[in-house]
């Protein structure tokens, strides 16, 4: 499977590349299974693997092993560690850092962006907007998880715009700014995969 070019950040080789980087960088403290890389990039083992040798020969991440899985994790030492921080957390940072923040709040059936940044990350527009605009589908309380988004703010130098739709309501298409909403592009975050 051979990734596209990028398309969100000219700087790097491949939207796998950059979905990758992303969870490394924006999680530099947590261990990655090439696994869990390649279900975050959307993309295969193989592939995922390629990229981590990549980062590895470079120097950009580390790994050790337990048993017969590699763990990757973020070289925070490295000279670049900064840089590439930043390019990534403005390109890719949101779809990573994101479903971390929302995980294991209860009610939380189903995480989208929409809006600018999301016709960003399908490659319908370029990111005008600085602003995120998150949609949270289900019945949970909203003060949770309006607070696990605005958490990350800081994180991505970005504000986090939060919207609340019922299950019902997502489903039955009950609204007009769910119509609206579908009628345009959304990048669905995997949060309890």
């Amino acid at each position: 499977m051979k990734p596209e070019k990028a398309a969100l950040s000219p700087i790097l080789r491949s939207d796998t590349q950059g979905m990758i980087l992303a969870q490394l960088f924006m999680n530099p403290g947590d261990d990655f299974s090439i696994s869990e890389l390649a279900r975050q990039a959307n993309t295969s083992a193989p592939t995922a693997m390629r990229e981590v040798e990549r980062l590895l020969e470079s120097q950009l991440v580390i790994q050790r092993t337990v048993g017969r899985v590699r763990l990757i994790q973020v070289n925070t030492k490295h000279e670049l560690h900064d840089a590439i921080r930043k390019i990534v957390a403005f390109s890719y940072g949101p779809a990573a850092v994101l479903p971390a923040a929302l995980y294991g709040i209860e009610g939380l059936e189903q995480a989208f962006l929409y809006g600018n940044y999301a016709a960003y990350l399908k490659k319908e527009r370029a990111s005008d907007s600085p602003e995120i605009d998150l949609l949270l589908v289900g019945y949970m309380n909203r003060i949770e998880a309006a607070n696990a988004a605005k958490r990350v703010e800081g994180y991505l130098d970005r504000s986090v715009n939060v919207k609340f739709v019922g299950s019902q309501e997502w489903e039955t298409e009950s609204s007009d700014f769910v119509v609206e909403v579908l009628q345009k592009a959304l990048f669905r975050l995997l949060i309890n995969d």
